[in-house]
């Protein structure tokens, strides 16, 4: 009866394994190639000679075991190694040992090119309590292990619990964790062979309480995915950026502030995304040989039997200039083929043919039906040519499929025969990550997303200009029509200093001057061009309002 047992069992993880689909199912019990639930917790994926490995917590029910390897070709279909580190050894008074009954944490593997080593580092704890707060380095010849321990400590002293490593390409390594009771996070240059934390430390988002770092790099740009402290509870994912990894100060979207004051924003963006699809990051895995294509790995935890918790690992775009995460019930790596195919434009052109991407949905502007929305790439998406006039940034936008313009008639946005009238002009507003506010000449409503939602399907409609609503777009062109077209360098460092150039140029040319202050210290801008505008950004941070048509005055918020 129990060998009967034991086939039913085999044949039913080898019906939902994905190795017979060549695909990815999230949140799915992924079986290893024999038909075993794959144990690897927490932890990353690596390349190395022509196979994928994938280190993780290896679990008996909620108790630690060593950190598991499993390899694979494809990212399908996976095969278990021996374990890459075996608890070994008894426990000693100074907690520096990887003995049997410790816990071991996500584990993040680096190679180092001169060491000729393998180094692993893992977030450490005594087994009984999360009070000792330490790392685990270990070392192999191999990526498979065995690992050996080098030390356990406490990184320059500080607590460290959720943690990772980040290996930048001229070969510097850096360690990201939790530390203050999980209140900040720092960040650390490693020693030449990848051993020890040098001491020029970073504490960087300060009181934010941020855990389950994961980083990784585009062009001059560092992401990083962060989650809150909520226990084994999901909570809604965020991401900042930077320029400089020792920098204090990382960066979020800066034109848009959430209601309770936060600047982080949720890189996931389909429904389910104040779960972060029921999951915690724990890696970025750049997915080799494809141009800026990533994996966001993450975990959802069953806190009552950690063994069985399940694997999300699903497509990371940054297409938009930001991190997004869409869901998807089943995927491969072909939805990377296709995924930078729409570029951003570098520069706007009489007749260029564009389409708009919305910032914090990665979503293009579409009309499946009557009214415009935001959809993913598809059929309904709408191309659009731009035509200059006559006034400085202002642009007619003409729906290229229909021969009609985009006009706003009573504060709606309709589309009707070209005519020479200023509700069909659409001041193109410059913000400093190259994402425009597009903003009716007649009216000076601006093209907004329903309930700041990122969903695709969400309507699109007129709005005043305001700091709280998603109201920004870029154009893009499609690389496969347009191949004369420039792409946009937007991950080089100078791209947002030659925007902010830029933009206060289009201030100066569209008559914003005599600035003065008044005596409650308010500044007020006066518009001598005549221009009707009810609010437009000048600089980062600095929004202006109409209070007085007539007058042309404006008065910052």
């Amino acid at each position: 009866m129990n060998i009967l047992k034991s086939i039913l069992t085999l044949m039913l993880g080898l019906a939902t394994t994905q190795v017979a689909g060549q695909s990815i199912k999230p949140g799915n019990t992924w079986y290893d190639t024999n038909g075993s639930a794959i144990n690897a917790h927490g932890g990353c994926v690596v390349y190395a000679d022509g196979y994928y490995y994938w280190f993780g917590e290896q679990r008996s029910s909620n108790k630690s075991d060593g950190i598991s390897c499993y390899r694979s070709k494809d990212l399908y279909a996976w095969t278990k190694l021996s374990r890459a580190v075996t608890p070994t050894g008894t426990k000693t008074d100074e907690n520096r040992d990887i003995a049997s009954g410790r816990t071991l944490e996500r584990p993040k593997v680096i190679y180092n090119a001169k060491t000729k080593k393998w180094v692993m580092w893992i977030h450490w704890e005594n087994g009984n309590d999360y009070g000792q707060a330490k790392v685990a380095v270990c070392t192999a010849d191999k990526v498979e292990g065995p690992y050996t321990m080098v030390d356990v400590f406490r990184p320059n002293g500080c607590d460290s619990r959720d943690q990772t490593l980040f290996l930048d390409k001229d070969g510097q390594a850096y360690h990201i964790y939790s530390t203050n009771m999980n209140s900040n996070t720092n960040c650390e240059r490693l020693s030449e062979d990848f051993l020890t934390p040098l001491e020029d430390y970073v504490v960087q988002l300060k009181g934010r309480r941020y855990e389950a770092a994961a980083l990784f790099g585009v062009g001059d740009i560092y992401y990083g995915l962060f989650s809150g402290c909520t226990g084994w509870d999901p909570n809604p994912g965020r991401y900042m950026w930077t320029y400089d990894l020792m920098n204090e100060t990382w960066q979020a979207p800066a034109d848009f502030r959430a209601s309770d004051g936060s600047t982080g924003i949720n890189y996931c963006i389909d429904s389910g995304k104040l779960t972060s699809y029921q999951s915690q990051s724990n890696f970025v895995f750049p997915v080799p040989g494809k141009d800026k294509c990533f994996i966001y790995m993450g975990d959802r935890w069953n806190s009552s039997n950690v063994q069985s918790s399940k694997h999300v690992w699903l497509p990371l775009s940054v297409r938009s200039g930001y991190p997004t995460v869409r869901w998807y019930d089943e995927w491969n790596l072909s939805v990377f083929d296709d995924m930078y195919r729409m570029k951003r434009l570098k520069e706007l052109e009489d007749g260029a043919e564009v389409y708009l991407l919305e910032k914090f949905s990665n979503r293009l502007v579409s009309r499946p039906n009557a009214s415009l929305t935001i959809e993913n790439d598809g059929t309904s998406n709408l191309c659009f040519v731009l035509h200059k006039t006559s006034k400085p940034y202002v642009y007619k936008i003409e729906d290229k499929a229909m021969g009609k313009f985009m006009e706003s008639v009573f504060g709606t946005t309709r589309w009707q025969d070209e005519a020479d009238r200023e509700s069909q002009e659409w001041m193109l507003w410059l913000q400093e990550d190259g994402y425009y506010r597009i903003q009716n000449m007649s009216d000076g409503v601006c093209l907004s997303v329903s309930g700041n939602t990122t969903e695709a399907g969400t309507s699109l409609y007129l709005n005043d200009a305001s700091s709280s609503i998603h109201q920004s777009f870029a154009f893009y062109f499609d690389s496969s029509v347009h191949t004369d077209y420039e792409e946009a360098d937007m991950f080089s460092k100078n791209y947002r200093s030659a925007n902010l150039e830029a933009m206060k140029e289009q201030a100066t040319t569209v008559g914003i001057n005599d600035i003065r202050q008044t005596s409650n210290g308010r500044t007020i801008y006066n518009l001598t061009t005549g221009q009707r505008m009810r609010s437009n950004i000048l600089s980062p941070g600095l929004y202006i309002e109409v209070k007085d048509h007539k007058a042309r005055k404006f008065i910052v918020r």
